[in-house]
């Protein structure tokens, strides 16, 4: 019974010591770049906050809000009086009431309606119909922001992973060749300075993992603050970066960023409401006209008058029209400052589209660059892994020494580390393309 307890409990131990070597990798969850977009669109507060008003705005647009609808009112009073009242009449005579009552009621419906402003009712539609679609360009700028944040963000960590891939690549190769300096050490054909220099580039080697490990945990972090969530969150990656789509010429990523790019998209909504201000402020300078109809009921009784009760009802209706002659210039100045801003929103415009075109001709040429460095980069790779498989077997076979076999394995190794960061600003150059194209990239 008791050996069967004990191979039992070293089993239970045993079972406990693999799951706990696994843990890590079951809670290290793996996050795609659309479920990072995802989450990111989900709970950024921001956008939250954008949605918020654009709401808003949209509540206020419509004919009513534009004073294009009539305004209908209910209205109603009653006044209970008591007078002490003397009345003298023209041929001497007096009437003195003491205690009168008096008793008036007046109700109605009162409807006005402005038919003729200039034309104002209709600018004003319009304006905030604008005012809507900014507030919607603004959210999708914001949310393309974002979503480029993101993607860097996440591209930054894949080009960790591969670091840390091609140091561990590294590290397995200079495991073996540690172990075969110490046995050539052994028959003497090698010497203590070799397995020193040896030992020394694994560790060297070892400390470079690890930082690169704490870099992509501080990056990873970052991402998960623009995510909402707990910076501790562990998670894993993709092993690839973005795939690229067609690179279209310069000229045309030109033409569908002045058509697609939010920032222009909204200086010129922008120019469009200040123009509109424009149009609005003269509407003033033009006649109004409004018309009232509706429907009274009076009501009084009184003992202190002529009249013992007097009883009134019905329709009425009226046009009213006001022009302005002259308020101190009030509607000089505000077509005025009107102007002024149209003016603003033009040179916003025109700094828009100027920094647009070029960032994204910044990003081209880095785009053209990097992709030209890749490519030289691998056809150095390519060499430089046939060399290492040639020094290798030399050093092996004692044809050369360490140091010599150290250069080639060095060299090979800052080659695949400055391939993975032309592919990682190539690929970061993309996004700003699709980003500055108002294009999407995912």
């Amino acid at each position: 019974m008791i050996p069967n307890l004990r191979r039992l409990t070293r089993k239970f131990f045993q079972v406990a010591a693999i799951v706990s070597l696994f843990m890590p990798a079951l809670k290290a969850q793996y996050l795609s770049l659309e479920d990072a977009v995802k989450i990111s669109m989900r709970e950024n507060l921001g956008l939250l906050t954008a949605d918020a008003r654009i709401a808003a705005a949209k509540v206020n647009t419509g004919p009513g809000a534009a004073g294009m609808l009539p305004s209908v009112t209910a209205q109603g009073s009653g006044v209970f009086t008591l007078d002490n009242a003397t009345q003298t009449f023209l041929d001497g005579r007096e009437n003195k009431i003491v205690g009168g009552t008096d008793l008036r009621f007046n109700a109605g419906v009162r409807a006005d309606w402005t038919i003729y402003d200039g034309k104002g009712m209709y600018l004003r539609r319009d304006r905030l119909l604008d005012e809507y679609e900014l507030t919607t360009l603004a959210r999708r700028q914001e949310a393309q922001e974002l979503v480029a944040s993101v993607s860097r963000a996440y591209q930054e960590l894949v080009l960790q992973e591969r670091l840390v891939d091609i140091i561990e690549e590294d590290l397995t190769y200079l495991k073996d060749l540690l172990e075969l300096t110490e046995a050539k050490l052994k028959i003497g054909s090698a010497t203590r300075l070799d397995v020193l220099q040896a030992k020394t580039d694994f560790n060297e080697l070892t400390n470079s993992r690890q930082l690169a490990l704490l870099q992509y945990d501080i990056i990873a972090g970052g991402l998960n603050r623009d995510l909402n969530r707990s910076s501790a969150t562990p998670f894993s990656v993709d092993t690839a970066f973005l795939p690229l789509g067609e690179v279209l010429p310069y000229e045309e990523w030109t033409e569908l960023a002045l058509s697609s790019n939010p920032g222009i998209r909204l200086a010129a909504k922008e120019v469009a409401i200040a123009e509109r201000d424009i149009a609005l402020a003269e509407t003033e300078r033009r006649p109004q006209i409004g018309l009232t109809s509706g429907v009274n009921f009076g009501y009084l009784r009184s003992n202190s008058g002529f009249l013992l009760s007097n009883r009134s009802y019905g329709p009425f209706i009226g046009v009213n029209a006001s022009f302005n002659i002259f308020d101190g210039n009030r509607v000089d100045r505000s077509i005025e400052i009107a102007k002024f801003s149209a003016t603003v929103a033009k040179l916003g415009y025109d700094q828009a589209s100027l920094s647009t075109k070029n960032e994204l001709y910044l990003n081209y040429q880095q785009y053209e660059y990097y992709v030209a460095q890749a490519r030289l980069e691998q056809e150095n790779l390519a060499l430089s892994e046939e060399n290492f498989a040639l020094a290798d077997e030399l050093y092996r076979n004692g044809y050369i020494n360490q140091f010599e076999l150290r250069q080639v394995r060095l060299q090979r190794l800052e080659i695949e580390r400055r391939l993975a960061q032309a592919e990682y600003q190539q690929t970061l150059a993309y996004i700003g393309l699709m980003e500055l194209s108002g294009q999407s990239w995912l």
